[in-house]
C-alpha cells in the first residue's frame, strides 16, 4: 500500500506533466506559422552599402537577420544606413600604462525607402554600447576595441531588425 507521500508525489508529477504539455515553444526571432508574412516582408529589404568597418559589421549582421544571409531576392525596400561609432575611456586618468575600462557606442540612423515610388517611408535611429578592458598592451587594446565594436554592431543590428518590423507593421495597417 503506497504511503501518502508517494501518492502526493505521483499527483504532483502528473500535474506537472499536464501543465508542461500545454506549453507551446516558438522561436523568438525565427519565422513561424503565425506570422510568415512578417519575415517575408523583412526579407524584401535590400541593405545599401556602407563605407566603414563597423558599418559593414552592422550591415552583415542585418542581412543575416533579415534574409538569413542569402541576400534580398525580390526587393521592395532599400535600407540606407549611417553608422557612427566612438570609444571613450571610463577612467579619470587616461594613462596608457594603467588598466582602464572603455566603452564603445555605435549609433545607426536609417531611412527605409520604397523602391517603387523612391519615397522614404520610415526613418529612425538606434544605438548600442559595449564595454571593454584596456591594459598596458597595445595589441590587446586594439583587439579588445575591435571586439567591442563587433558586439555593439551586432546588438544594434538586432535593434534595427525590430524597428524595421515595427515600421513595416505600422505601414501595412
Amino acid at each position: 500500500m503506497p504511503s501518502a507521500s508517494q501518492v502526493l508525489r505521483v499527483v504532483f508529477l502528473l500535474t506537472a506533466i499536464s501543465a508542461l504539455s500545454a506549453c507551446v515553444y516558438q522561436p523568438l526571432y525565427g519565422s513561424n506559422s503565425y506570422a510568415p508574412e512578417a519575415s517575408q516582408t523583412l526579407s524584401r529589404i535590400r541593405v545599401a552599402d556602407v563605407d566603414t568597418r563597423v558599418g559593414q559589421q552592422v550591415r552583415n549582421r542585418l542581412i543575416f537577420l533579415l534574409q538569413g544571409g542569402r541576400g534580398a531576392m525580390d526587393t521592395t525596400y532599400e535600407l540606407r544606413l549611417r553608422v557612427n561609432d566612438n570609444a571613450k575611456l571610463q577612467a579619470a586618468a587616461q594613462d596608457v600604462s594603467a588598466n582602464t575600462a572603455g566603452v564603445v557606442f555605435v549609433i545607426v540612423s536609417y531611412d527605409l525607402v520604397d523602391l517603387s515610388s523612391h519615397t522614404r517611408i520610415a526613418s529612425g535611429s538606434r544605438r548600442a554600447s559595449a564595454s571593454y578592458d584596456r591594459t598596458g598592451q597595445s595589441f590587446a587594446n586594439e583587439r579588445a576595441l575591435r571586439d567591442a565594436q563587433n558586439r555593439a554592431a551586432a546588438e544594434v543590428a538586432e535593434h534595427l531588425r525590430l524597428a524595421l518590423a515595427a515600421d513595416l507593421a505600422n505601414l501595412n495597417r
